[in-house]
């Protein structure tokens, strides 16, 4: 065994990633964490700048509804002059019925998206980022419980 080792990066990266069975070096706790550390900035950065537009009274889901709206309305019309024109639809007295029904549907649609999309955010602010990165015993034995809890259909 040499007294000094060189280091060779090409050497260290595909001891890293090959997937030969001979791998008996055990991973530091650095290296087993490293993904989730390296994500974890990014996150609380991610749910202050959820925080803040929050907090802003101009971005609202009426707000958010108002904006898009126009957009929505726009493509939906583009779409059903070109299937009509496309399929030589002729006009008939319920069409005009199940155009406007249609548009409604859609606007209902975006609607549930806009909630859907709040919801969600407001699961994400009300997540403790500082606990995703500290993995202890007990945090260990409940995931494990949750776990066999989830999976007990599957194997009784």
């Amino acid at each position: 065994m040499p007294l000094i080792k060189r280091f060779n990066a090409f050497d260290e990266y595909s001891r890293l990633l090959s997937t030969s069975g001979n791998r008996n070096r055990q991973q530091s706790d650095t290296e087993k964490e490293a993904p989730l550390h390296r994500a974890l900035p990014l996150l609380k950065e991610t749910q202050a700048t959820f925080q803040r537009l929050r907090r802003d009274p101009d971005v609202s889901q009426t707000n958010v509804f108002r904006i898009s709206a126009p957009f929505f309305t726009f493509a939906y019309v583009l779409a059903t002059v070109a299937t009509a024109l496309r399929k030589d639809i002729m006009p008939s007295p319920g069409l005009g019925v199940l155009v406007l029904m249609g548009f409604l549907v859609t606007l209902a649609v975006l609607r549930a998206i806009i909630w859907g999309g709040a919801v969600a955010i407001d699961e994400f602010l009300l997540v403790d980022i500082g606990d995703l990165g500290v993995t202890s015993r007990k945090n260990k034995i409940s995931k494990l419980n949750q776990r066999s809890i989830l999976f007990s259909g599957f194997f009784s």
